[in-house]
């Protein structure tokens, strides 16, 4: 069986005056268990019993006085978020070697909690992100505002996956794609592109037809098309089975958004011969 190491902070995401657990280590890590491989998670908080909670993850865990927790706001100008506490950030090299090899290696922040640098002590030829918490910062309010991070220090990519709300500091995304083989930028409702091998390649949304909420929606889309990514090599393949499962996860709330087994078998046969293609 593969392994999937995801690493980033798992999260407190406060929704209707309560709290659910959420972060791009659950989300994603929740699905690529669901698509077959070993997962384990390097992440941070105040929280105790994660192995409990979530059996079908495993967890180096660093304590931290506090969970990084959010409050996220969708409104018809995008999602608004504000950010009310954080744990500490992870240094890997504190992390024993054997956790930081794996067929596929994710890194998932969501607000800095791990620097670009700390890619040298994983050992991995698959080394993807969705690094939206690169983009982040935090006004003194509280409010998470986008800022622009400096990409001489990011290492080389096989994937990235990023949302338009992510990038929209950004003047063009010549930075992103000298940083990665493949790129996938998300347009929400629209679709997705796919960059490689200098082409650019839409695909629209699949029609999702009860959109509760979409927390949570990137960090699948992510994970679905790294994982189709790493089976297959076929991106084009990859951008339409990650785009069929973010259609349903919208459809739910909090990490029930996590797509079922029968909702993945129903993405990979879809399509039928086409979907096979490319």
């Amino acid at each position: 069986m593969a392994r999937y190491l995801l690493v980033g902070h798992l999260t407190r995401d406060l929704y209707n005056g309560a709290f659910y657990y959420g972060g791009a280590v659950l989300y994603a890590g929740l699905l690529a268990r669901r698509l077959g491989f070993e997962v384990r998670a390097i992440t941070s908080s105040a929280e105790k019993g994660l192995d409990y909670f979530f059996p079908e993850i495993s967890f180096y865990h660093f304590g931290a006085r506090k969970t990084t927790t959010f409050r996220n706001l969708s409104t018809p100008e995008g999602r608004r978020q504000w950010v009310y506490a954080k744990a500490r950030p992870l240094s890997l090299k504190d992390v024993p070697p054997s956790w930081r090899q794996a067929e596929v290696v994710h890194l998932a922040p969501v607000l800095d909690e791990i620097a670009p640098e700390e890619a040298r002590f994983l050992e991995t030829s698959f080394l993807v992100a969705n690094p939206q918490g690169w983009f982040r910062a935090v006004a003194e309010d509280g409010r998470v505002v986008p800022k622009t991070p400096d990409f001489s220090s990011w290492p080389r990519f096989k994937a990235l996956v990023l949302s338009a709300e992510d990038v929209v500091g950004l003047k063009d995304l010549s930075p992103l794609k000298e940083k990665a083989e493949y790129l996938v930028l998300t347009q929400g409702a629209r679709g997705a592109t796919l960059y490689f091998q200098g082409g650019e390649f839409f695909h629209p949304a699949y029609p999702a037809p009860r959109v509760k909420d979409t927390t949570g929606a990137g960090d699948i889309f992510a994970a679905a098309f790294f994982a189709m990514l790493y089976a297959l090599e076929k991106p084009l393949v990859a951008l339409k089975f990650a785009l069929c499962l973010a259609a349903f996860s919208v459809t739910r709330t909090t990490l029930a958004a996590v797509p079922t087994l029968e909702e993945i078998t129903s993405c990979l046969e879809r399509e039928g011969p086409r979907f096979r293609e490319n």
